[in-house]
C-alpha cells in the first residue's frame, strides 16, 4: 500500500490538508506525524470521523531533534515493502521572541523549518516511488520584491543559519527574517533536489499558502496581534487575493500534491492556485549548493537518488 505523509498535521494548514487527503487518497495510508503521540492519535480519530478513512496512523517526530527523525525514518522502514507516493513537508515554527535552539543545537526557526524537513526528505527518498511527489511548504515573506510585512531573508550560508551570531537588534526583527530566511531555504531546497532528481519521475515542489490568519504560526506574537491574526485578519480572505482561510490552504496544498491536474509539475514554486516565479536570490546557484552541502553536513545525512 502506498503511504502519503503529512507534517504538520495536527492542526492549521496541515490538518486541513490531511483532511482533504482523506477524502481524495481512499486507498491509500495516510500517515500524521506528531510530536504529542496523544495529539496525533486524536486528529487520526477526528479525520476517521470525517471521512472513513480506513488507513490512518500517527507516529511520533519531533523536527527539532535529528534522532527523533531518524527514529521515525527508521520504523518507517520496517514496514513491508513500503513505498511512499507522497511527502508534504508542511510543518513550520515562526519565533519572534528570544532565540530558541533544537536538541542539536541548531537555531530553532532554521533548524525546524529547514534543517528538518531537509534531513526526514534524506532519509526519506530511498522509499519514495518513481512517480512521487514531494513538497515543501514556503512563504511569499521569501521575496523582497513582494513587500510582505515580515521583515525580508538575507543568506549567508547554512553554518551561519544553524549557529547565528548574538546580535543587537530586536527579537521580533530577527525572528522574522530568520523565518523569511528560512522559507527562502525551502525553495532553494526545491529546485536543487529536482536538479539531483531530474532522472527520476520524482518531482519536487513548494507551496505558498498565502497569508493564513488562525493559524498556530502566531503563538510568539504579543497579545494584541495574536487577537488581530485570530479575530480580524481572517475577515480579508473576503477581500484579498492570496489569503486564505487554513481550509483554503489546505485544500490547495492536498490538490497540488494529489491532483492529476498538476501531475506534471516538476521543480515549481505555486501560489495562489498558480506557478510563479521566486526571489531572485532564490536563483542563486551559489547559495543553493552551499545550503545543499552545508545540510548534510549538517544534518549528517546523504543523499540517495
Amino acid at each position: 500500500m502506498d503511504s502519503i505523509i503529512i507534517t504538520g498535521a495536527t492542526s492549521g494548514i496541515g490538518y486541513e490538508c490531511a483532511l482533504q487527503m482523506a477524502r481524495m487518497a481512499k486507498n491509500e495510508q495516510i500517515i500524521i506525524p506528531a510530536r504529542n503521540i496523544k495529539a496525533g492519535k486524536e486528529v487520526i480519530e477526528k479525520i476517521r470521523d470525517k471521512t472513513g478513512h480506513k488507513n490512518l496512523t500517527s507516529l511520533e517526530l519531533d523536527l527539532a531533534s535529528l534522532q527523533s527523525i531518524r527514529e521515525f525514518s527508521e520504523k518507517l522502514s520496517r514496514e513491508k515493502e513500503l513505498s511512499i507516493s507522497i511527502l508534504i513537508n508542511n510543518a513550520g515554527v515562526q519565533n519572534i521572541g528570544e532565540t530558541q535552539y533544537t536538541t542539536d543545537g541548531f537555531e530553532q526557526t532554521f533548524g525546524v523549518n529547514h534543517l528538518g524537513a531537509f534531513a526526514l526528505t534524506m532519509q526519506l527518498l530511498p522509499f519514495m516511488k518513481n512517480n512521487g511527489h514531494i513538497t515543501f511548504t514556503s512563504s511569499e515573506t521569501h521575496d523582497p520584491a513582494l513587500k510582505t510585512p515580515i521583515e525580508p531573508p538575507i543568506y549567508t550560508s547554512a553554518q551561519e543559519l544553524a549557529y547565528p551570531k548574538e546580535t543587537s537588534e530586536k527579537p521580533n526583527i530577527v525572528g522574522q527574517r530568520r523565518y523569511s530566511t528560512s522559507k527562502l531555504c525551502n525553495i532553494m531546497t526545491t529546485y536543487e533536489l529536482q536538479e539531483r532528481l531530474k532522472k527520476t519521475n520524482i518531482r519536487v515542489n513548494a507551496y505558498d499558502p498565502g497569508l493564513t490568519p488562525g493559524t498556530g504560526l502566531a503563538r510568539t506574537y504579543t497579545p494584541v496581534m495574536r487577537f488581530l491574526w485570530k479575530n480580524i485578519f481572517p475577515v480579508l480572505t473576503l477581500f484579498k487575493s492570496n489569503i486564505h482561510t487554513p481550509a483554503q490552504a489546505g485544500k490547495n496544498l492536498a490538490t497540488l500534491a494529489y491532483s492529476e491536474k498538476y501531475k506534471d509539475l516538476k521543480g515549481i514554486y505555486f501560489s495562489d492556485s498558480k506557478v510563479v516565479k521566486t526571489s531572485v536570490d532564490s536563483y542563486n546557484k551559489h547559495f543553493q549548493k552551499d545550503l545543499w552541502n552545508g545540510s548534510l553536513e549538517l544534518t549528517k545525512t546523504t543523499f540517495t537518488e
